[in-house]
């Protein structure tokens, strides 16, 4: 069973009359999402999630079962599994690891075919330092729904790979997995460590906890971006797509596609919708661009209609 209750900061309040359609504050959550707007993206979502599970049994936890999950979600058109993945996606760029987790698990459980909510729950996963067993089987849970995803069946391989290559039948170092503070600086060890076979997936592991500043960690922007290179160059894919989401925040987007456009390569899901976003953007500009040169043209600008020629000759 999985909770499904938002957490308390995003929770609308007791009699709350909520303003518009689930439509509408789908939208607007979306639209504050692609803003970068992500607390009030997770506000309207949460308010859309509250309403379109209006009426689901759970226990005295608070906790809806798997059929009352599903039962929903078919009710819903399948918005609520869409939902839940979304708000994932933006809990985990607030850091909010825990909570993507929890509403990537109850999305695919909601939906169990859902190859996107089962792709959200791995990165959530490992966002959120789970150990690689638990990551394995949360790739492997997906890929019996999903046979065919690409995204998981590499990922899956890449964590059995490291977890025959570690010692203690797969585990991490010897630190306690409950303590955040020794998992960190066994991992902070093999990623320095040139020597270390384990070294990419650590160095990955170590650079999004700073860029988040997660764990108890500050967050140091050029610290997770030395290991981020370091895992990248190694091959770890989630390292690529967090580097690429690193530089764009700190505004060096010409850095950050090669590396997204890598880890999107390995099939991962939100570089490649990061690229399809930049993109997007980047038309959008181009087009107010020539939309400002053509009505410059038209007032008599010699020289916006030389630049009007030379685009049409370079599309040519």
């Amino acid at each position: 069973m999985v909770d499904v209750r938002a957490h308390t900061p995003m929770q609308s309040e007791k009699g709350q009359v909520l303003s518009g359609s689930v439509d509408e504050l789908w939208s607007t959550a979306t639209e504050a999402a692609k803003s970068g707007q992500q607390t009030k993206a997770a506000h309207f979502y949460t308010m859309a999630l509250d309403s379109v599970t209006r009426g689901m049994r759970r226990d005295a936890g608070g906790f809806a079962a798997d059929a009352e999950l599903m039962k929903f979600n078919a009710s819903s058109k399948g918005h609520l599994a869409q939902l839940l993945s979304e708000r994932s996606a933006v809990h985990l760029k607030l850091g909010d690891f825990a909570a993507a987790v929890e509403d990537a698990d109850a999305c695919t459980r909601a939906d169990p075919e859902s190859e996107r909510g089962h792709a959200r729950l791995a990165v959530a996963h490992e966002a959120a330092c789970s150990s690689l067993r638990v990551q394995l089987e949360a790739c492997e849970r997906g890929l019996t729904a999903c046979p065919g995803s690409k995204f998981l069946v590499t990922r899956k391989w890449r964590l059995k790979k490291a977890i025959a290559e570690q010692p203690d039948a797969g585990e991490a170092p010897a630190a306690s997995l409950d303590d955040d503070g020794s998992r960190l600086a066994a991992a902070r060890r093999v990623a320095d460590d040139p020597s270390d076979a384990r070294r990419p997936m650590a160095a990955s592991d170590l650079g999004s906890v700073l860029a988040a500043g997660s764990h108890g960690v500050a967050r140091d922007v050029v610290q997770a971006e030395r290991y981020l290179r370091i895992a990248s160059e190694g091959g770890d894919t989630a390292a690529q797509r967090n580097l690429g989401l690193l530089l764009i925040e700190l505004n060096r987007p010409e850095e950050a596609v090669p590396e997204l456009c890598k880890a999107a390569e390995a099939s991962d899901e939100q570089a490649t919708l990061v690229l399809k976003q930049l993109m997007d953007e980047a038309e959008a500009r181009a087009a107010e661009a020539r939309k400002k040169l053509e009505a410059m043209a038209g007032s008599g600008d010699a020289r916006a209609a030389r630049m009007l020629a030379e685009m049409a000759v370079g599309c040519a």
